[in-house]
């Protein structure tokens, strides 16, 4: 590496290495952190606050790129069974959440840092744990790394948990063919159909490399963005991000680049009504507890949706387009339009210029279940009368069961009006 970098870890870090932090080694960094042990970690417990938050699905990630897997995977021992935690997390984790009704799914990261079968002699640190692999020359080819360590590894993840969902990373250095891609997701849906199982996968399988295409934003089941939505957003898609700036825990995490409570909310409501889904990154600290803003957030979440999920939960994206006062959700199966009201009118007056259908009824979720008024708007569309303050204080949702074709004829999508 970089010999400044390197004179600055040892002055003010000292000799520790990256592996000492879950290999056993007490007092990481010269006495000021504890090794990864997931002392206090408990699963039934994350699964109780995912179910409160009202999520319907998680993905943990099963090996990132430091190659230290979380499960107790005959392909290495660098993994939470043999080392730090001494303990199967994943296996603790699908048991929860298969009690708790909720879906599970692997991140799983092709390349890694530090592995000298895959880095050859470009790799770095000290590597605890490699096994040899069914080739033993030690020449560090990547097809070794691949066929004899990658990919059975991913099948040993499929055919032990049956997980929902695959999400892979990592995929940046080589294009798909190098990575065995077709043959891996092939693996993948052909034993989930097998057990009659329904799975998805995600987009990012090889980069522009070796003559070939990039697979993000154009294969796979959804496509994946991590904090910013610069994707083809008609088709399905996941943004993926922390509640703050960093994926992992950091205890120095900046205040004010933590989402607030309302944001949170208003993030979720963004992106499902632009045909999306959030994936909230929880960064779990050594010990294997969660930070508590994280909670808190999630908590939060948790009551809102309990309020206003119909609006969220199976919802889309609307052809009316975003107002200004806030967002629209659509579900065109049942006739229903959300208009999710950020700006509370001051005037009681929620104006729809561009709802040209009849309304059959107006009501406010989470609060009575008594009709709002529906009035016709002078120019076209109607007006609903509202309570002269939002009975949320985060973001009140009226709900409009209509009658007829929402998008126009011949399913036409209408602009939405600059008002």
């Amino acid at each position: 590496g970089n010999p400044a970098v390197r004179e600055y870890h040892w002055r003010h870090y000292g000799p520790a290495r990256y592996d000492d932090f879950f290999d056993g080694t007490r007092n990481w960094v010269t006495g000021r952190m504890d090794g990864f042990d997931a002392g206090r970690f408990d699963a039934d417990a994350w699964m109780r606050l995912f179910k409160e938050a009202g999520v319907k699905y998680f993905f943990i990630t099963s090996k990132h790129h430091d190659g230290f897997c979380l499960w107790d995977t005959r392909y290495t021992d660098r993994n939470a069974a043999r080392m730090g935690p001494r303990r199967d997390l994943l296996a603790e984790l699908v048991k929860a959440a298969r009690r708790h009704g909720l879906r599970v799914g692997f991140y799983y990261s092709f390349y890694e840092w530090f592995n000298p079968v895959y880095r050859g002699l470009k790799a770095g640190p000290t590597y605890t744990g490699l096994k040899p692999l069914g080739d033993e020359d030690g020449d560090g080819r990547w097809g070794e790394y691949v066929d004899d360590f990658m990919v059975p590894q991913i099948k040993e993840l499929i055919d032990r948990f049956h997980p929902d969902y695959l999400c892979f990373d990592g995929e940046w250095e080589h294009g798909y063919v190098y990575w065995r891609a077709r043959q891996l997701v092939a693996y993948y849906y052909n034993q989930a159909a097998a057990r009659g199982q329904e799975v998805v996968v995600n987009d990012r399988f090889g980069q522009k490399k070796e003559g070939l295409s990039d697979t993000r934003g154009v294969y796979g089941d959804f496509y994946h963005v991590e904090y910013q939505a610069n994707i083809d957003r008609r088709k399905p898609w996941a943004m993926w991000r922390g509640f703050g700036n960093s994926y992992g825990y950091n205890r120095n995490e900046y205040p004010g680049n933590i989402l607030s409570v309302p944001a949170t909310i208003r993030l979720v409501v963004d992106v499902v009504s632009d045909n999306g889904n959030v994936e909230f990154n929880l960064g779990p600290k050594a010990d294997g507890t969660l930070a508590d803003f994280e909670v808190e957030r999630l908590r939060a979440m948790g009551r809102w949706l309990r309020a206003h999920g119909e609006a969220i939960y199976g919802a889309r994206k609307s052809p009316l387009g975003a107002p200004s006062w806030g967002r629209f959700t659509w579900k065109p199966e049942e006739h229903r339009l959300y208009a999710h009201v950020y700006e509370w009118p001051a005037d009681g007056l929620l104006r729809l210029p561009n709802v040209k259908v009849p309304v059959r009824r107006a009501r406010l979720l989470g609060a009575t279940d008594a009709a709002l008024p529906v009035e016709p708007l002078a120019g076209g569309g109607l007006q609903v009368r509202l309570p002269r303050t939002a009975p949320d204080p985060w973001i009140s949702v009226v709900a409009l069961e209509y009658e007829g074709d929402l998008a126009g004829p011949k399913g036409e999508i209408q602009p939405a009006a600059a008002h």
